[in-house]
């Protein structure tokens, strides 16, 4: 079983996407053997109300019966907003959705702010799981328009050591140019942590260094069970995730299988 815990829908303003719909993306689902996907809607990222897209993303979910057998959506929840609260309960219970993604670099605050901490601590007490994003796309090739800065294992520990007993899981789980090194003590706190990343962005070719990308880097020092297969779309082709997956060759079977899927499907309980 294949479960991509890292796939959007909609817009993005810098460039055109393709494939950046349910329907077109099922058609790839099924053509690479992927069995689902979580989803949320980067419409979320720019407009001025984020529940706006998930109303969206909720709209098209409800479209059509298979949608619902495929995507596992997630919210876009964003904590500046006075109503959050209302959107992250409407989302939880009217809407069904089984997490919340947060962008604290499109949304201005920092990870560490009182309002992302409230946040995370309220999808705790619903057992959402947290997905975040250190980036979005590669900041060499970003627009002049877009963020220039991504956030880091180091600051993913800072928010852990704060609200330890939360689901994370962290997307385009690599470093970026610039980033201080991963500490050991923030390395000590992932590894306790109930946390994922993802697979779509490291190297599968193994590096050496204290900011390696390598996914064997991550799979060395965080361990099996903090890894998840990702792919990114619609941002990347649908093949690139797949070849990275080479780094796992030598590994067992069981472990690749957690990767694959039991890891995301033990923090979704499903």
């Amino acid at each position: 079983m294949l479960i991509d815990i890292n796939a959007f829908v909609g817009n993005w303003p810098y460039r055109p996407l393709r494939g950046n719909n349910m329907e077109d993306m099922l058609l790839r689902m099924n053509k690479y053997g992927v069995d689902k996907a979580i989803v949320s809607n980067l419409n979320g990222l720019f407009y001025v109300d984020s529940q706006i897209a998930n109303e969206e993303l909720f709209a098209e979910y409800s479209s059509n019966k298979i949608f619902k057998d495929r995507f596992i959506p997630f919210a876009t929840i964003n904590p500046t907003l006075p109503w959050w609260r209302d959107a992250l309960e409407i989302c939880h219970k009217e809407f069904k959705m089984k997490g919340i993604r947060i962008f604290p670099l499109y949304h201005h605050y920092k990870i560490t702010d009182d309002v992302c901490i409230e946040l995370v601590n309220a999808a705790k007490a619903l057992d959402l799981p947290v997905s975040i994003p250190l980036r979005m796309t590669d900041l060499r090739e970003r627009s002049w328009l877009d963020v220039d800065s991504a956030i880091s294992y180091n600051d993913i520990a800072t928010l852990v050591s704060k609200v330890p007993d939360a689901k994370y899981m962290v997307l385009e789980a690599r470093v970026t140019d610039g980033q201080e090194p991963t500490t050991a003590e923030s390395l000590k706190i992932l590894r306790a942590a109930n946390v994922l990343f993802d697979t779509s962005r490291g190297s599968g070719v193994p590096v050496k260094g204290p900011n390696s990308e390598s996914l064997i880097y991550l799979l060395e020092n965080l361990g099996l069970d903090k890894l998840a297969f990702g792919t990114e779309t619609p941002f990347v082709d649908y093949c690139s995730p797949f070849l990275r997956l080479g780094a796992f060759n030598a590994v067992d079977e069981k472990t690749k299988q957690m990767i694959w899927s039991g890891n995301a499907r033990r923090m979704l309980n499903i």
